[in-house]
Parts: structure tokens; sequence; C-alpha cells
């Protein structure tokens, strides 16, 4: 299975070894191959498309087609970070807009004092039963919540066409740091395989 990983939009690359090389090994070791692609148009070639942090906004003509993408059944990943950082929850929220999605980041940073990993900036969520870490997220709202906790919702998605996007409250669940802790690598796995 191929993932176009997006480079088209000053998004955090896949390819940056310091960030994302364990995420990339544990894909490549289950047969997942993320290929970071520059140009926009090139996604199109991918059934699992990830905008991980987009800086620049998106054009409308580039809406359009992540429409029609998911008009023919693709999984469109957006994944954001806290309190608007960079304006990239705003530049998400609008791209959600326009493909006609319910769903919607906020602008806040969601911290648990109690359930987290030595840091109330990395809470303790839940997924398909089990434990995993959401570190420096905001909260996401509507669609189908796929990633949990008594204090917020991390994950969402919701079907569009025959395709489904999901929107992350944050964009470091599985980098480098992260990735090894609780399930964050399985639920990276199943992102990237477009299970959600």
């Amino acid at each position: 299975m191929k993932v176009g990983w997006s480079a088209s939009h000053g998004e955090f690359l896949i390819e940056d070894y310091y960030y994302f090389s364990r995420l990339k090994e544990y894909a490549q070791d289950e047969g997942i191959e993320i290929v970071q692609e520059s140009s926009f148009y090139r996604l199109e070639r991918y059934d699992v498309v990830v905008f991980n942090y987009p800086e620049v906004p998106f054009r409308l003509r580039e809406l359009g087609r992540v429409r029609g993408w998911l008009r023919k059944g693709k999984r469109i990943i957006f994944a954001s970070y806290y309190s608007n950082l960079d304006r990239v929850s705003e530049i998400i929220n609008r791209a959600l807009s326009r493909i006609n999605s319910i769903v919607r980041l906020g602008m806040d940073m969601v911290t648990d004092e109690v359930n987290n990993v030595n840091d109330p900036s990395f809470p303790v969520a839940e997924w398909k039963g089990k434990k995993v870490v959401m570190p420096c997220s905001s909260s996401v709202n509507g669609g189908i919540p796929t990633i949990r906790s008594d204090r917020a919702v991390f994950g969402t998605s919701e079907e569009i066409g025959r395709g489904r996007i999901l929107v992350l409250g944050t964009c470091v669940f599985w980098d480098n740091y992260s990735i090894d802790l609780l399930s964050n690598r399985e639920l990276a796995l199943s992102v990237l395989a477009g299970d959600f």
C-alpha cells in the first residue's frame, strides 16, 4: 500500500529523519510505503493522503480536487496542533468547510492534570479500547469521534461521498518522541492504512 504524504502546503515532512524516521520505518515493516509529494496534484495517485500540519492555505481548485477524491473513495487525513499555531487549525477548518464537512478543530489546547504521560500537555485518550497519548492537541468537534477521553475528542472521522476524512487535533502523536508511547504505533499504522 502507498500513502501520499503532502509536502505541497508547508507541512511537517515525512522525510524529516529527526521527527518521522520511526513512523516511516514502522510503516515499511507493515508493507505501507509513505511517499512525500511536493506536487498537490500528484497526491491523487494515492488511496490515503496525509496533510500533516499544512501551513499554506488550500486553493479553491485544490479543494475541488479533494472533494473529487472523496467521491472516488479516498481517505484524507488532516492533522493540526494546539492553539491554532501558525493558523493551521484555521487553514484546516476553512478547507473542511469547503469540502462540506461538519468537522471543526478548536482553537484550544487540551490538557489533563490526571491522565497524562508525564505532562498535562500529553493527555491520554482512548482509541478502539486502547490507550494512546495525544500531545499538544486541540479539540475536534463534529463527525464520529474515534479518539477521545472524558475531557475532549482528539480525532473524528466523517464519510464524504464514498470516501472518508480523519481530522486530528495533533500532528505529533506519530513523531519519533510519541510513536512508542502507549498504543501510538498501532494507531499511526491504522491511520496510514486508512482504517478510520
